[in-house]
């Protein structure tokens, strides 16, 4: 096998046309099903990945982290 694969060395083979209508009978259908499931709302929520509320919640947990970090520098100083 250490012959590299080329176009010239094998000839295509196309798909038989059962192949073809399976294949497009399935991409219709999950079409319609990720239509409907967005119609619904069914995927929940905007999955952003910064969203406003993950901002606002990483700021506080900064920040939350800042004043524990202060209080245990003047504890340590303290001390």
């Amino acid at each position: 096998m250490s012959e590299s694969w080329a176009t010239d060395t094998y000839p295509a083979v196309p798909p038989d046309a059962r192949f073809r209508q399976n294949l497009q009978a399935a991409l219709e259908q999950t079409h319609r099903q990720q239509a409907a499931q967005r119609k619904l709302g069914a995927h929940g929520p905007d999955r952003r990945l910064l969203s406003l509320q993950r901002v606002a919640g990483l700021a506080l947990l900064a920040l939350a982290l800042l004043l524990v970090a202060r209080w245990w520098v003047d504890d340590d100083r303290r001390g």
